[in-house]
């Protein structure tokens, strides 16, 4: 007889787990990059603690890994640097990946079975120098390491260099891993990696984080993480009259490692958080898919508020002001646009729209192109890196005009990259596509009082690309 403990682990692991053989999008089953070991594997960093002084990882193993280490040393030239390098105990959780019943679908496959459970491993390494060079390995079963990475902390002052995408989301490991890998090579120096959401289609199935983590590669390993909850990180779970309503992933909190802000309700940790990279630039993420956002507005106003940081930037996944048809997000605009506002901030990053369009409120384009500038207030980007494409809106954003905002640059069918580049009191943006041509470029001067100027310097970016998407994409699930 099953006890209420037993009866109830059973159904969780009914309810909670995901992976199959269609989902794979193969008749040769489960591809072995996507299967767990004793190795360590799906190794990435995050933050989730100050910059400067800790480095976070975490990584996946099979559940036979019950307990196990990571170890850090200095970065330096000496062959055997490992010499010196200290150990700390990882952090374990189990997470169920088989017989899950997930929108409607049984995933309850034999070819299945083999996947099920996995440990997730976390560790954040304390008490580390400012602007250091790191190298540290994460281990598996007893003597199954991973390869040294090697990663540096944050300096306290000084330039900042980072990448953001907008969705990859379809067609991952086949189209996405160009723009990632494309970005990396336009970038090495860069010092985190901004995913505004979306990072893939279906988030309760394994097959599509393998992808995610495959396409990536080491880089994932090398260069800090910053992840936004996106609408397709949320899933209803259950079949007929037993699904549940959409709910984040249970893939997420176990392989992303994210600060905890208990000022928050428990439903929004790790997905609504901030990091002050250093002293000049501060990030806010927010979960665009809470019913919670007036408690996000509130949350993000004070802590606007009580920052000195000089760069304030804001990502979320669904956009302020929409670029593609029928996908507008008034009730989000109206909550948090006031406050945007009333803070002047800076950069706001966003997906969702599978298009580009990037603009300002407060900025006029003419004066824009003779270098003048006028004072922007918040400059708004939506973008996309993944496969799927729509078009954009016939009057781009003409219909949000009452909030002063006039799009400045546009394009469709077209995956992108942002390289962002802050020193002092300028901010250079630019937008690359995936064959390293540069389709849009700003840079932004900001004074001792706050106020804000752009000009498009002297770089010149291809034409506009605006015409209708191409269709499908080999090797990708099927456009919803």
């Amino acid at each position: 007889m099953f006890t209420r403990l037993q009866s109830f682990c059973l159904l969780l692991s009914l309810l909670v787990c995901s992976n199959t053989v269609a989902q794979n999008n193969t008749a040769l089953g489960t591809p072995p990059w996507q299967m767990a070991s004793g190795w360590p594997d799906r190794i990435i960093q995050n933050f989730s603690d100050d910059p400067a002084r800790t480095i976070t990882v975490t990584w996946r193993t099979d559940s036979s890994v019950q307990n196990t280490l990571a170890q850090i040393a200095l970065a330096t030239p000496d062959a055997r640097f490992d010499a010196a390098a200290g150990s700390i105990a990882a952090v374990t959780e189990p997470v169920y990946l088989s017989s899950a019943m997930i929108d409607g679908v049984s995933l309850a496959s034999p070819d299945n079975m083999g996947l099920g459970v996995v440990h997730y491993h976390s560790a954040v390494f304390r008490d580390l120098e400012p602007d250091t060079l790191y190298a540290y390995r994460v281990q598996g079963a007893d003597g199954a390491w991973s390869e040294w990475y090697q990663t540096r902390t944050a300096a306290e002052s000084g330039p900042v260099k980072f990448v953001y995408f907008g969705d990859a989301q379809n067609g991952i490991l086949s189209h996405w891993s160009r723009v990632v890998r494309a970005a990396f090579m336009r970038a090495p120096d860069a010092r985190f990696f901004l995913h505004a959401g979306d990072l893939v289609n279906r988030a309760a199935r394994d097959f599509e984080w393998a992808e995610w983590f495959k396409a990536g590669g080491f880089v994932h390993g090398s260069v800090p993480a910053v992840v936004v909850v996106g609408n397709h990180e949320v899933q209803s779970y259950g079949i007929g009259d037993r699904t549940s309503e959409r709910v984040l992933t249970h893939l997420w909190r176990p392989q992303f490692t994210l600060p905890v802000d208990n000022s928050l309700p428990l439903s929004l940790h790790e997905t609504v958080y901030d990091v002050r990279y250093n002293e000049d630039v501060h990030l806010f993420v927010l979960n665009s898919l809470s019913r919670e956002f007036e408690l996000q507005g509130q949350w993000l106003d004070r802590k606007l508020e009580e920052t000195d940081a000089r760069w304030r930037i804001v990502t979320m996944h669904y956009p302020i002001f929409s670029s593609a048809e029928g996908r507008d997000s008034a009730s989000r605009r109206d909550a948090l646009l006031p406050i945007l506002n009333k803070h002047r901030v800076d950069l706001v990053l966003q997906g969702h729209d599978h298009t580009y369009a990037r603009g300002a409120i407060g900025q006029s384009p003419e004066r824009m192109a003779t270098g003048e500038g006028n004072g922007v207030e918040v400059m708004f980007v939506n973008s996309v890196s993944g496969a799927k494409m729509y078009p954009l809106k016939p009057d781009g954003w003409d219909g949000y005009a009452e909030h002063g905002v006039r799009l400045q640059r546009a394009a469709e069918n077209t995956a992108f990259y942002q390289v962002i580049s802050i020193e002092d009191s300028q901010l250079v943006y630019e937008a690359y596509t995936a064959d390293d041509q540069l389709y849009d470029y700003f840079e932004m001067v900001k004074g001792a009082n706050g106020l804000k100027s752009l000009s498009r310097g002297e770089r010149q970016t291809i034409d506009a690309r605006q015409f209708l998407t191409t269709g499908d994409y080999a090797n990708a699930p099927p456009l919803p």
